[in-house]
């Protein structure tokens, strides 16, 4: 399974791009880790997702027919094989829109956080 990249989840948890560049500057600048996974552990949010709260699985498209047909895998492969394009691709070749198909992650219960341990 795979995360997204989109950085949907850093604003639905109320940061900014600009806000992660900034911390993750600053980190490195200290000589601390400083990638993506360190600001979102250091942030509480769930790095397996992302802070999504769900994980990229495959695709999900209707075929010729207009039957909706789902598969699990590597998106890419995916759009290759079945020659899928995104819904403003699509209108100009015989493509089928397509879209991802998700999950639930597991590790946060699909809330982009990680639990706090409980305090004893």
């Amino acid at each position: 399974m795979a995360r997204s990249n989109s950085p949907e989840a850093l604003r639905n948890h109320g940061y900014t791009l600009e806000a992660v560049k900034e911390w993750r500057a600053k980190e490195q600048e200290a000589g601390r880790p400083s990638g993506l996974d360190d600001f979102l552990r250091a942030h509480g949010l769930c790095v397996e997702c992302g802070g999504h709260g769900r994980l990229v699985v495959g695709a999900r498209w209707h075929d010729i027919n207009g039957v909706e047909q789902t598969e699990k895998g590597p998106v890419a492969a995916l759009v290759q094989r079945h020659n899928l394009k995104k819904p403003h691709e699509s209108a100009q070749s015989d493509a089928l829109e397509w879209d991802y198909l998700y999950e639930t992650c597991r590790v946060c219960g699909g809330t982009g956080k990680v639990p706090k341990p409980a305090k004893v």
